[in-house]
């Protein structure tokens, strides 16, 4: 099937059913007849399988499940023709569905929009559980218009499935409007269907990743907790530190996995001192084998393989001055570790009880030399 060279469609008519863009020509003489309907059928059917292969690697090989969905959505558009898609998961309450993704130039307004479970086409799916094609949206009293009111979209048909897992409701996932005009069939709700089921265990497996990480977030606080408990004057440095870290990372647009990292070396970043009994915790700043040990100690656990090499190198200064001494210095040292190194200097000083003006002189004067004069300087825009 040809690709428009416009918006990227691909369709099986002589022009792109979405923009009007005449299909590519060859280019080549002679060239040979359509094939024929039993073979155009087998490209079709190709173009299905790799659009569900594609979202079935995306749900093994990532934890991102908005990228997921969105790539859910995209492919419900194409192999059901359709000109716009939304997914709508269910809140905690389990009272309201809100829109997790929507395409088209309006979607990012749907994602402030809530929809009772019960009202409107989405509602009666998620409270009946069961899919629904509605051909005309005019004729039926279940549909509101609400929706097309905040979006400024015209809905005119619909084809709307529930996401279930482990016969649970999740959301819903819907379609709108066929390009050609056509109506909905059988075959293009078994296809949305197929990729709500794909949407679903998406979602399930990033819920329970999210509580895997918020449980061992828990035991992190808890085990820091637990070292810091040798000296009451220490209490709560590793948090403290957590905190102003995380927060120079959002101002750098750190997200994800790498602002995780970040978190969990803050938190985590003095846990070495568990084998190094005899030496106090308050010397955490000279001493030389605690960013080792507890690099050590966490590398090989999955959830902290990133976040063990920013541990080791938290005491490493800009300038390549610090601990330890392996010739890293400025850009070579990871970012979350460069964070790190500024904001326990920062806790160090405020332990030792200098004045919030005199942190920030220091600050300062070692931009460029022990602090990376950006984080240094987001440092001192968020304290003021």
């Amino acid at each position: 099937m040809p690709k428009c060279t416009n918006c990227g469609f691909i369709f099986r008519y002589d022009k792109c059913p979405r923009c009007g863009t005449p299909a590519p020509q060859s280019g080549i003489k002679n060239a040979p007849a359509a094939p024929p309907p039993l073979a155009q059928k087998t490209d079709e059917n190709k173009s299905e399988l790799n659009q569900f292969f594609e979202i079935v690697c995306s749900i093994t090989t990532t934890s991102d499940v908005d990228s997921v969905l969105k790539k859910v959505g995209s492919a419900a558009e194409k192999l059901t023709l359709t000109m716009a898609s939304s997914i709508m998961l269910l809140d905690d309450d389990g009272k309201n569905l809100y829109f997790k993704v929507a395409s088209g130039d309006k979607g990012t307004i749907l994602t402030k929009l809530k929809v009772p479970v019960g009202e409107g086409i989405a509602g009666w799916v998620a409270a009946n559980k069961q899919p629904l094609i509605i051909q005309d949206v005019s004729v039926d009293a279940r549909f509101t218009g609400k929706i097309d009111s905040e979006s400024g979209f015209k809905t005119k048909s619909i084809l709307c499935v529930p996401l279930i897992a482990n016969d649970e409701l999740v959301g819903v996932a819907e379609v709108l409007n066929k390009i050609d005009g056509s109506n909905f069939t059988e075959n293009d709700k078994a296809i949305l269907t197929s990729l709500s089921n794909f949407a679903a265990v998406a979602i399930v497996n990033a819920k329970n990743i999210s509580g895997q990480q918020n449980f061992f977030a828990n035991v992190f606080e808890i085990l820091t907790t637990a070292f810091e408990a040798n000296d009451k004057r220490f209490s709560g440095h590793c948090f403290k530190v957590a905190q102003l870290s995380t927060a120079i990372a959002r101002e750098l647009n750190i997200t994800g996995s790498h602002y995780k990292d970040i978190y969990y070396a803050a938190v985590l970043h003095d846990v070495g001192f568990i084998a190094e009994p005899e030496y106090s915790i308050l010397e955490h700043s000279s001493n030389r084998v605690h960013p080792i040990k507890g690099y050590e100690m966490i590398k090989n656990i999955n959830l902290l393989k990133s976040a063990a090499g920013l541990i080791k190198y938290h005491h490493l200064m800009y300038d390549g001055s610090g601990f330890p001494a392996e010739g890293l210095k400025k850009e070579a040292i990871p970012v979350g570790s460069r964070i790190i190194s500024l904001v326990e200097a920062v806790e160090d000083m405020r332990f030792s009880v200098y004045p919030e003006e005199k942190i920030r002189q220091t600050v300062e004067s070692q931009k460029g030399i022990k602090f990376d004069p950006v984080i240094a300087d987001i440092y001192l825009k968020i304290s003021e």
